[in-house]
């Protein structure tokens, strides 16, 4: 049943915390200066063609950059690159300590060096998302970093690593007395 009260936003973003995440750092270059913002909310959206989507604040510099420069770079990060995370998250306003890092030239947007991997993008298109601009990429390159490959993790508000020797199994989950049906369009089959 829907509440006809709108939902609580703390209350959702609580909720949608506990939808875990990677974390990468967006790049673009206009003129010779190059922005940087960290975000957590990037997907895959095609494979034919291969396209992004990037949630980027109304309110923040990189949605004018991105408009100005045309392509970007999403460079996701390693586990043990937190502070870069939350430079490019605003650290440098507010006085933290410039930590180690260095951008390498990769097409019309840097790359960032060291991350675990790298995709480069062309602004396919801006959609609006409320107080958030849609920024739809289409990948025009990708770079893989060497191993080993242990993503940063973003999960209920923290920075987290994957620990896989001390993944708990999934609580049983009660069946339902509703038939179920499934459909996988791609395949055209039906489980029931």
């Amino acid at each position: 049943m829907t509440s006809s009260t709108p939902p609580d936003p703390k209350l959702y973003r609580r909720v949608m915390g506990q939808f875990a995440t990677g974390v990468t750092v967006i790049l673009t270059q206009v003129d010779e200066e190059i922005h940087g913002m960290t975000a957590n909310a990037v997907t895959s959206l095609s494979l034919d063609p291969l396209l992004l989507i990037l949630g980027v604040d109304k309110k923040a510099h990189m949605a004018e950059m991105l408009q100005r420069a045309g392509v970007f770079t999403v460079n996701i990060l390693r586990d043990d690159q937190e502070p870069l995370s939350r430079y490019f998250a605003g650290g440098a306003r507010r006085g933290m300590a410039k930590p180690e890092f260095h951008f390498v030239p990769w097409g019309r947007a840097p790359r960032l060096g060291g991350c675990l991997a790298s995709l480069a993008c062309q602004v396919d298109g801006i959609l609006e998302g409320g107080d958030h601009w849609i920024v739809v990429g289409r990948v025009t390159d990708l770079y893989e970093g060497p191993p080993p490959h242990h993503p940063m993790i973003f999960y209920a508000g923290r920075y987290r690593q994957l620990d896989p020797a001390h993944a708990d199994p999934a609580p049983e989950l009660e069946t339902s007395p509703i038939p179920v049906h499934i459909f996988y369009d791609a395949w055209g089959d039906d489980i029931s």
